[in-house]
């Protein structure tokens, strides 16, 4: 095993391989059905695109002993639900950036209420939740009509907030930690004075194998990492016939969960190819549906290391980078939240943890969208702290009353 990297875009094949990699042996027991139209199967096949294009330039600088997880499910719901305040060519970056240029806003709206409603249902089996909530500075006016869709399709929770109450974070982070099983604890540490407005998305996973790994098989072995000596770490071993695919860049596994609505893919580069190379590969039109058709099934032996991992990230660069820079800058057309505008994307912060072990897996994210005001008053300073001279005047003609200096306010004195 040569420069293996378990790769975190998990969250995604969690739900795209529900989706797109539909296979006719797979046995489905109980639970709703995700069916979805011609366009919206389009935009997961865009999401799966942004997925990787995302974490190729969120893991550009990750160092060999590091470790990276993102959730583009969250990351795109919450940017979705904040394009619906955007307009003009603000929406229209953003729109490029997620993939959803070629969708008009309703039916984006329609698809990301039918996830948040179905996905949860597909399985009883597994655990899967999506939450969204908007929290925006007390005395700040936001249009109705943008918490309107907000709730109606996102489902969004919505209060104002004292920003300056000590506890406002306190309130938001037990709504963070609440909705991904205390994985997540925190997202805000604190607000500052131009922040207005968090939108939040949270989602969490917790599923079991279909064929869970024996932890008497665990045993020790050498995992080979970049540019570093090999790490003995606890490997889980399993025989069994699961679906596998390869191609020049990379070895492929689906391990299904229970009920098989949800699985996880697991890259492992091909001999001579680093994990860049192979995200490389897969930022290609269609070259991720190109390896899940692919698959066929063997025999397998597979020998797969436990992890347990946490990973935050600012996205704000990664985003701009993808084209969506004008919705952080200061010409950002928020309009569809508060008419006045003024306001713009200030922060993309992403938070997620999963663990990997004999039973199964369990995974969470959170994505907090900040809005802030694009300039803030100026307070100027004006400290007279030397000798100065002071008028009294009518103001509508100028008429001056009084004239006068003073260079010891302290002395009160008369002098002929």
């Amino acid at each position: 095993m040569k420069k293996m990297i378990i790769y975190g875009v998990i969250a995604v094949w969690l739900v795209s391989t529900a989706s797109s990699c539909e296979k006719s042996e797979h046995k489905i027991q109980d639970g709703k059905e995700l069916t979805l139209t011609p366009e919206e199967q389009q935009k997961v096949r865009q999401d799966n695109l942004f997925a990787f294009q995302l974490f190729k330039q969120a893991t550009s600088d990750l160092q060999g002993g590091q470790n990276a997880l993102l959730s583009p499910l969250s990351i795109s719901t919450a940017l979705a639900m904040t394009a619906n305040g955007a307009k003009g060519t603000t929406r229209d970056a953003i729109a490029r950036t997620l993939k959803f240029a070629d969708f008009d806003a309703d039916m984006i709206n329609e698809y990301y209420q039918k996830l948040i409603t179905d996905l949860p249902l597909l399985d009883p089996k597994t655990d899967l939740s999506m939450a969204n909530s908007i929290w925006y500075r007390q005395g700040f006016e936001v249009l109705p009509d943008f918490l309107d869709v907000s709730h109606k399709f996102y489902k969004a929770e919505v209060a104002a907030l004292d920003f300056t109450d000590p506890k406002a974070p306190e309130n938001i982070n037990n709504w963070v930690s609440r909705n991904t099983n205390d994985k997540i604890p925190t997202i805000v540490d604190q607000i500052p004075d131009y922040m207005i407005m968090y939108l939040i998305n949270a989602v969490y996973f917790k599923g079991s194998w279909e064929q869970q790994f024996d932890p008497s098989a665990t045993r020790q072995g050498l995992f080979y990492r970049i540019n570093s000596n090999p790490l003995e770490t606890e490997f889980m071993q399993i025989e069994h016939t699961f679906d596998v695919a390869a191609n020049e860049f990379v070895e492929a596994i689906e391990l299904p969960y229970q009920n098989k609505r949800y699985s996880m893919i697991v890259l492992k580069p091909a001999d001579g190819k680093s994990p860049s190379e192979v995200l490389s590969e897969l930022n290609q039109e269609n070259r991720w549906e190109d390896l899940m058709s692919g698959f066929s099934s063997r025999k397998t032996k597979i020998s797969l290391p436990k992890f347990k991992f946490s990973y935050e990230n600012q996205l704000k660069d990664e985003l701009t980078a993808l084209g969506m820079g004008e919705a952080f800058s200061d010409g950002a057309d928020f309009t569809g939240i508060n008419e006045t505008g003024a306001i713009t994307i200030g922060e993309v912060k992403h938070k997620s943890f999963i663990e990997v072990n004999e039973e199964g897996a369990e995974a969470a994210a959170v994505t907090s969208v900040g809005i802030v005001v694009t300039s803030l008053p100026q307070i100027y300073t004006f400290n007279v702290d030397r000798p100065f001279l002071f008028a009294i005047r009518e103001m509508s003609t100028g008429l001056i009353l009084f004239i006068g200096q003073v260079n010891d306010p302290s002395v009160e004195q008369s002098q002929g």
